[in-house]
C-alpha cells in the first residue's frame, strides 16, 4: 500500500454543508434524529454483519459499472487486519471514483446515487452495512488534484449533535435518550488523512467494533468465493488477504461456471406498485449458474442454506440445484424478495432460463458449454417457502416443453413428455438401450438416480415387460440376434420381464412371442429345413444362447428328428403317399420325386451325420421314412439297402435305394435314417413280456417272441430295453452261402454280437429272483436254423440232434451256444428242450449210451425247473436194453424197477420231478414175495463204506415182484437180496447213494478190501 496523498483542499465534497443541513433538519424537528437514529440502529447493533463484505463488494461492481466497459472488470481488494481489540478492514477498489453526488447518497443512507435503469445495486442494504462493525469509516478516493475522502465516526457525531443542541433540550433530549445509538452516517467529516493503495480508485478503511466484529469479517472473507463475483459481474476479481497469511484471488469465474443470462425491460404496469426510485428503473437481469462438471451445486451450501440474491444475498431460500441471481424487488427490510407483478414476472422469465441452462447440460446442442445431466436440475424436493416454490413451478414447466434428453439411436434432443425410459438395470445398459431404440421410438437413457426427476418432468417410465409386449414383429433376424446379446447379462433375472420377446422363426417369415419351447439351432446347424410343418426354430441368425436362458431349448439336427412334429409330418407323407415316382410329371422337391418333407428330413439327417459322426443314434420312426428304390416304387426305408453294399449282397430281400438319393445325400446319411448297408442293431424300448405290447415294433415274428417271454418270465413281467439285429428276415433261403455271411458278421459286429448274447432278463418275487430268456435275436436265429443242433466241435454224446448248419463251424462257442449249438444235453436250456424232443424217434432200440445221456440230461433238466410239452414216446430201460417206448407203458424209478418193467431211470431224489416233467407216472412203493428168508446183519466193511445202510438186510432163496423174479428188491428200507451183487445194489438203494454199489460189491466180496476201497475213493468228489 501508499502513503496518505495530499487532500486536493480540505473539504472537496462539502461536507460541512451535508452536516449543516442534516444538524439543521434535527434541530428544526428532533424526531427526525429519532428516525434516522432507528434507521441506522438496526446495522450498528449487528444485523447486517453477514453484509459488508457483499455490499463493499457491490459498491465495488456499482463503481465498476459507472465507469463503462472500456475501463474493464473492476478490482477489489479485500485485507483485514486484526489487533487483539478488533482491527481494521480495508475495501480498495477500481472504477468510477467517488464523487460529491455520492457522498451526498452515502450521507442520506442510499447505495448509489446512480439512477440508471441497469444499477445492480440499488436494491441491496448498501453501505450502511458497515455500520454493523465499525463506528469509524473513512473512504478516500482519487480526483483529478490528488486523493480525497471523508469520514463517518461515531464520536466526531456525538460531538457535533451536542453541540447543536445546546439551546435545544429537545434534541439535547432525544440525543440522551438514545445512549449513544447516534446516526454515524448521516454527518460526513473531512478525512484528513485520505489513503488510497496503487493501482486502485476507491479505499473504505472500517475500524473495527471488536473482537466479535473482527471474527465476523473474518469468516465472512473465508467464505467467499465464486458466488461474489457471479452476482456481481462488473467485478473481475477479488484479492483477499488476512494479516500476513498468504492472499487469495477469486477471478476468472466463467472458466468454472456454466451460466445462463437473461435481461429485458420492465413495462410501467409491472412497476406500478413499486416506490417511485424503483419505477425509475426499468431494467431488470437474471442469471443461473452452475460449476462446469458438476450436476448441481459443488462446493455451495446445502440446499437448506442456499439463498436467492437479488443479486446480494437475501433470505429468501432456494432448493434448486443451481444459482440465481436476479434483480428481485426487496422488502423494506433489504433482506426478503417483494412479492408482486414484478417478482411474477420475473419468475417466470427465470423459469424459461433456467430450462436454457438445463438445455445446455444436453449433449450435442450447438453453442454448448459442454455436455452434462439436465435431470439434475429438475426439481423433486419440496419447495423451501413461497418464492422458492413459485421458481420450482416455472423451472418445471419450462423444463417440460424443451428439448433436454437425447433419444438413444438417432442422438436428436426431444422433450420428456415425448420421451420414454425403461426403469431398473436394464434401463442402464446403453448397449440394451441402442439395440432397442430402432423399436421403441422415444427411448432414452435415465442415469442412476434420476428416476424421481425423469417421472416428475413427465418421461413414461416402463417396466420391461411392458416394452417387450410393444416390440414390433419385424426386421432381420441380425438385428434380433444383436437384441439378444445385449439382453444376454440379464436374462436370469428378468426372465418373465422377458417372457414375451418376440423371437424370428426359421421361416423368415413369422415371429414367436416369447422363446419357451422354441428350439435354438446349434451353431454348426447347416441347411433350414423350412419345409418341415410344426417346427418352432429360431432363424439360425438370430440364434443367441440368452434365449436357452429365457426357455428355449438347444436343438441340434438330432434333436429336431426327435420332435412329434417331425415324425408326424413323415406319417402325414406315408398316409397320403406323397413320394412322387421317378419320372412322374409332378413337381418334385428333390432327387427322384423325393417330397420337401422328407427332403428337409434327409437334410437334418445329413447334418446330423456331419456334426456327429456316423454313429449318430437317430429316432427309429426314420426307418418308416418313404423312399424311392432303384425302380421308383416307394418303400419304408428300412426295407431298401444302399447299392453294392453288404446288405444288397446278404438281405437280398430288399430293394435298392434309388441311386439319385445316394448321389444327393450320401450313404451315411441313408444309413443313419434307416437305409440298409450293413447289419443294424436297434433297441426296442420298455418291453413287456405280453403279445398285446407289441405295439408298432416293426420286427419279424415280435409278437410270436413277447409270447415266448411269457412264458418263460410270465405274462407281463417288465423286460426293458432289448438290443436287436433287425432285418434278419431279409435273408432268402435260396441264396447261396448268405447265412454264414449273415452270422459271421454278426460274430464280428459288436453291436450285434451284444444284442445276439444278452439275454432278455425279468426280476420277479419278493426275493428278487431274476429270470432269464434268449435274446430276440436269439430266438430268431434258433427258429430259422432250426436249434438245438449239433456243435460243430461237440465232444459230449447229444443223441437226435441234427448237424451244424454249413458255415457255422468258424463261429465261436459263445455265438454257437446263442443259435442254439449244444455239445452235450447238459448245454441245453430249459426252453430248448422243446424243440430237441421234436428229434426223438417214436419207437427203436437205444445204444446204451445214447440212453443214458437222454436219462441224465432229463434229470439235470428236472433238476432246473424245466417244463416240457409231454412226449408220446420216451427212452426206457427194461431188461438190460434200452428203447424208445410209449409214454403211456414207462414209469419214472429207480434202476431197481427194471429189473420188472419198462422204466425211466432216474437219481432216487429226482424221480417225482423227472415224472412231472414228462408227465409219466411214478413207480408205486411195494414189497416183494420172498422164499427162504433170514435176517442177517450187514457185514461190518460194508457199513464203513456206506454208513447209512440198514445195520440188517434179508437174506432169501427166492425174491419176485409182480410175478417176476428179481435179484434184490428195498422197500421202506427193507433191503431183500439173493445174491451179493444183488446185496451190494439193494444197500446202496437204500442208504440214497446209488453210485457207491460197485465199492459195496468189492467189499462184500473181499471184506479185507475195505482198506483197498476206501483209498481208491480219495479222488472222488465229495
Amino acid at each position: 500500500m501508499s502513503g496518505p496523498v495530499e487532500p486536493v483542499e480540505h473539504d472537496p465534497f462539502g461536507t460541512a454543508a451535508l452536516r449543516e443541513a442534516t444538524l439543521a433538519t434535527w434541530r428544526r424537528d428532533p424526531s427526525r434524529l429519532r428516525q434516522d437514529a432507528n434507521l441506522e440502529e438496526d446495522h450498528a447493533r449487528g444485523s447486517y454483519r453477514d453484509r459488508v463484505v457483499v455490499e463493499l463488494a457491490q459498491n465495488a461492481a456499482d463503481a465498476g459499472n459507472a465507469a463503462g466497459p472500456s475501463a474493464g472488470p473492476g478490482q477489489l481488494l479485500l485485507c483485514l487486519t486484526t489487533t487483539p481489540e478488533g482491527g481494521e478492514l480495508l475495501a480498495a477498489n477500481t472504477g468510477a471514483p467517488l464523487t460529491a453526488d455520492g457522498v451526498a447518497a452515502l450521507a442520506s443512507l442510499r447505495a448509489s446515487a446512480k439512477h440508471t435503469q441497469d444499477t445492480v445495486g440499488r436494491f441491496g442494504v448498501g453501505f450502511s452495512a458497515v455500520r454493523s462493525v465499525s463506528d469509524e469509516i473513512r473512504v478516500a478516493t482519487r480526483t483529478p488534484g490528488g486523493a480525497a475522502g471523508i469520514a463517518f465516526s461515531l464520536a466526531r457525531t456525538r460531538a457535533a449533535l451536542d453541540d447543536a443542541a445546546r439551546d435545544l433540550p429537545a434534541l439535547a433530549d432525544e440525543a440522551v435518550r438514545r445512549h449513544g445509538d447516534l446516526p454515524a452516517l448521516r454527518l460526513p467529516f473531512p478525512d484528513e488523512r485520505p489513503d488510497v493503495p496503487d493501482g486502485f480508485t476507491t479505499a473504505v478503511r472500517l475500524t473495527l467494533r471488536g473482537t466479535a466484529e473482527r471474527d465476523a469479517i473474518h469468516d465472512a472473507l473465508a467464505a467467499a468465493d465464486d458466488v461474489l463475483l457471479l452476482a456481481l459481474p462488473a467485478l473481475g476479481a477479488v484479492r483477499i488477504e488476512v494479516d500476513d497469511a498468504p492472499s487469495r484471488t477469486i477471478s476468472d469465474v466463467t472458466a468454472r461456471w456454466r451460466s445462463v443470462r437473461a435481461d429485458g425491460t420492465l413495462t410501467a404496469e409491472l412497476l406500478a406498485d413499486r416506490p417511485v426510485e424503483d419505477r425509475e428503473r426499468t431494467g431488470w437481469s437474471l442469471t443461473w449458474a452452475l460449476p462446469f462438471g458438476q450436476p448441481a451445486l459443488a462446493g455451495a451450501p446445502p440446499p437448506e442454506q442456499r439463498l436467492v440474491h437479488a443479486p446480494t444475498p437475501t433470505d429468501d431460500p432456494s432448493t434448486l440445484p443451481a444459482l440465481l441471481i436476479a434483480t428481485f424487488p426487496l422488502d423494506p427490510t433489504r433482506r426478503r424478495v417483494a412479492t408482486g407483478p414484478v417478482t411474477d414476472y420475473l419468475v417466470a422469465r427465470a423459469g424459461d432460463a433456467y430450462a436454457d441452462l438445463a438445455a445446455r447440460l444436453t449433449t450435442g446442442r450447438a453453442g454448448s458449454a459442454g455436455a452434462g445431466d439436465p435431470l439434475a436440475l429438475v426439481p423433486t424436493a419440496l419447495p423451501a417457502g413461497a418464492l422458492d416454490g413459485a421458481l420450482h413451478a416455472a423451472a418445471l414447466a419450462a423444463l417440460q416443453r424443451t428439448e433436454l434428453l437425447t433419444e438413444v439411436g438417432t442422438g436428436e434432443l426431444i422433450p420428456a413428455r415425448a420421451a420414454q425410459a425403461i426403469t431398473g438395470p436394464v434401463g442402464q445398459d446403453e448397449q440394451v438401450l441402442a439395440a432397442l431404440a430402432p423399436m421403441v421410438g422415444g427411448l432414452v437413457h435415465i442415469p442412476t438416480g434420476r428416476t424421481a426427476q425423469a417421472r416428475t418432468l413427465g418421461v413414461a417410465l416402463r417396466e420391461l415387460a411392458d416394452i417387450v409386449q410393444t416390440l414390433p414383429t419385424t426386421g432381420d433376424a441380425d438385428t434380433w440376434r444383436a437384441l439378444y446379446a445385449t439382453l444376454a447379462p440379464h436374462a436370469a433375472a428378468h426372465r418373465e420381464a422377458l417372457a414375451g420377446l418376440p423371437v424370428p422363426l426359421h421361416d423368415g417369415d413369422t415371429f414367436a412371442h416369447g422363446p419357451r419351447g422354441l428350439r435354438l439351432p446349434t451353431p454348426e446347424f447347416g441347411v433350414l429345413p423350412v419345409h418341415l410343418p410344426g417346427l418352432r426354430i429360431v432363424h439360425p441368425r438370430a440364434a443367441h444362447p440368452a434365449l436357452v436362458t429365457l426357455g428355449a431349448l438347444e436343438a441340434d439336427a438330432v434333436t429336431l428328428l426327435e420332435q412329434p412334429a417331425v415324425q408326424a409330418a413323415v406319417e402325414g407323407e406315408v398316409a397320403s403317399d406323397a413320394v412322387t415316382p421317378a419320372g412322374a410329371e409332378a413337381a418334385e422337391s428333390g432327387p427322384a420325386g423325393v417330397s420337401s418333407i422328407v427332403a428337409g428330413v434327409l437334410d437334418l439327417v445329413r447334418q446330423a451325420v456331419e456334426v456327429r459322426g456316423e454313429d449318430v443314434v437317430l429316432p427309429d420312426w426314420l426307418a418308416d421314412l418313404p423312399l424311392p428304390a432303384a425302380n421308383g416304387e416307394s418303400a419304408r426305408a428300412a426295407d431298401l439297402a444302399a447299392p453294392g453294399s453288404w446288405a444288397a449282397e446278404v438281405l437280398d430281400a430288399l430293394d435298392p435305394v434309388h441311386p439319385a438319393l445316394v448321389e444327393h445325400w450320401g450313404e451315411s446319411a441313408l444309413r443313419a435314417a434307416g437305409v440298409r448297408a450293413d447289419l443294424v442293431t436297434t433297441v426296442v424300448r420298455d418291453v413287456v413280456a405280453e403279445p398285446a405290447a407289441a405295439d408298432d415294433v416293426a420286427l419279424e415274428g415280435w409278437e410270436d417272441y413277447l409270447a415266448h417271454l411269457a412264458d418263460l418270465l410270465g405274462s407281463g413281467a417288465w423286460v426293458g430295453d432289448v438290443a436287436v439285429v433287425a432285418d434278419l428276415d431279409a435273408v432268402t433261403d435260396g441264396t447261396a452261402g448268405v447265412w454264414p455271411r449273415l452270422l459271421t458278421r454278426i460274430a464280428q459286429d459288436p453291436g450285434a454280437r451284444e444284442a445276439l448274447l444278452t439275454k432278455a432278463r425279468a426280476t420277479s418275487g419278493g426275493a428278487g429272483a431274476v429270470t432269464t430268456a434268449p435274446s430276440y435275436t436269439a430266438w430268431w436265429l434258433r427258429e430259422e436254423l432250426g436249434a438245438p443242433f449239433a456243435h460243430p466241435r461237440a465232444t459230449g454224446r447229444v443223441p437226435f440232434v441234427p448237424a451244424a448248419p454249413d458255415g457255422t463251424e468258424t463261429l465261436d462257442d459263445a455265438v454257437l451256444a446263442a443259435v442254439g449249438a449244444v455239445g452235450d444235453l447238459a448245454d441245453l436250456d430249459p426252453a430248448e428242450w422243446d424243440g430237441y424232443l421234436d428229434h426223438w424217434p417214436d419207437d427203436g432200440a437205444l445204444a446204451m449210451a445214447d440212453a443214458l445221456a437222454l436219462w441224465r440230461g432229463l434229470a439235470r433238466a428236472a433238476a432246473t425247473g424245466a417244463r416240457l410239452t409231454p412226449p408220446d414216446s420216451v427212452p426206457a430201460l427194461a431188461d438190460g436194453a434200452a428203447g424208445m417206448a410209449p409214454a403211456d407203458d414207462v414209469v419214472v424209478g429207480t434202476p431197481m424197477w427194471a429189473q420188472v418193467r419198462a422204466v425211466l431211470p432216474a437219481p432216487q431224489h429226482l424221480v417225482e420231478a423227472v415224472a412231472d416233467l414228462l408227465d409219466l407216472d411214478v413207480a408205486e412203493d411195494c414189497e416183494p414175495q420172498v422164499t427162504g428168508e433170514r435176517l442177517t446183519p450187514t457185514p461190518p466193511g460194508a457199513l464203513v463204506i456206506v454208513p447209512a445202510a440198514p445195520g440188517e438186510w434179508v437174506e432169501c432163496d427166492e425174491v419176485t415182484v409182480a410175478g417176476r423174479p428179481v435179484e434184490w428188491w428195498v422197500s421202506a428200507r427193507t433191503a431183500w437180496a439173493t445174491t451179493t451183487t444183488g446185496l451190494a445194489r439193494a444197500l446202496a438203494h437204500a442208504a440214497g447213494d446209488w453210485s457207491l454199489r460197485h465199492r459195496l460189491e468189492d467189499v462184500l466180496t473181499d471184506p479185507q478190501s475195505v482198506d483197498d476201497v476206501l483209498a481208491e475213493s480219495a479222488g472222488d468228489d465229495a
